[in-house]
């Protein structure tokens, strides 16, 4: 019996036990691993030291399990494979992609249903297996997830309301018109304030900082309109007016995810821009896998 020690026993000894076990020589086992066969044959005697036990007796040319390896060999090579799949499991914690990951993004409702899933689908398709949470709701909810940590990465429209964001991406747009493809302004390029005048309107409602940006550039052209509709979405004021209800001013980024609608986009004149953006939290530092959806996602503009 083989006197036990109480020396480190590293991945080194279990991935030398199991090259010799299938090649039944350190030569050879020596050689699977890049190693000396001198290394081999002290990792080897090192791990029977540790076990106090001797795993292998030489017979002939070949080192042959003894009694003792072949009951502990089943066990040793169940550690072999899991410290294996635990360095594979680090070393994709450590690029980002793993499942054991979660990325959060939230959304407004308007490209949770359009754009997000394109994007997830990429992302997924670059970057292999990873849990993701797609979340929705408005502009103020996604910022409330984003500066609690609720969510990895969020889409917002400046000016933030919420404290501790951080701008990741700046996704500059404009307000455009969009109109049925019947309409009778639908083939002008642009379209002023007063040509407005008269023509059922659709915006969206009073909690976005947007339909005050518009009131307020219709009140400087002189101009007194009530909208006919009201809209809580990009999403809805295109339905709106993809069904020949009004001229929707909304966000060109987001408005055109609907281009498939029978709808045109006009430019409004004068230009009204409007800046979305990615943000992440300050008190949350961005996780790698956040940073490769950031980074997959880069030529969105």
């Amino acid at each position: 019996m083989v006197k036990a020690t109480s020396a480190a026993i590293s991945l080194k000894h279990i991935e030398a036990y199991d090259a010799i076990a299938a090649t039944g020589s350190t030569v050879a086992a020596a050689l699977e691993l890049g190693i000396s066969q001198s290394n081999a044959s002290r990792l080897l005697q090192q791990l029977e030291d540790y076990l106090g036990v001797r795993l292998f007796e030489r017979d002939k040319n070949r080192l042959a399990a003894t009694r003792e390896g072949l009951q502990l060999g089943p066990e040793i090579r169940a550690i072999s494979d899991r410290l294996r799949a635990l360095k594979t499991a680090a070393i994709e914690l450590e690029h980002g992609r793993s499942r054991d990951m979660l990325l959060k993004i939230a959304f407004p409702g308007s490209l949770s249903s359009t754009r997000a899933p394109k994007m997830i689908r990429d992302f997924l398709v670059a970057n292999g297996p990873v849990r993701v949470e797609l979340a929705s709701g408005s502009y103020l909810a996604i910022e409330r997830m984003v500066a609690d940590g609720e969510a990895d990465i969020g889409f917002a429209r400046l000016p933030f309301s919420t404290p501790g964001l951080k701008q990741e991406r700046l996704l500059p747009s404009r307000i455009v018109c969009a109109l049925h493809e019947d309409h009778p302004l639908a083939e002008r390029k642009s379209l002023t304030i007063a040509e407005l005048k008269g023509h059922d309107l659709i915006v969206l409602n009073r909690e976005r900082p947007v339909r005050h940006q518009i009131e307020a550039l219709f009140y400087q052209h002189g101009v007194r309109q009530r909208p006919l509709l009201e809209a809580h979405s990009v999403a809805s004021a295109c339905a709106l007016a993809a069904e020949g209800l009004g001229i929707a001013l909304v966000g060109e980024l987001i408005a055109l995810e609907y281009a498939h609608k029978p709808l045109r986009f006009v430019a409004l004149e004068p230009d009204l821009p409007v800046t979305y953006c990615l943000i992440s939290g300050e008190k949350h530092p961005l996780s790698k896998t956040a940073a490769l959806f950031l980074e997959n996602i880069a030529g969105w503009s």
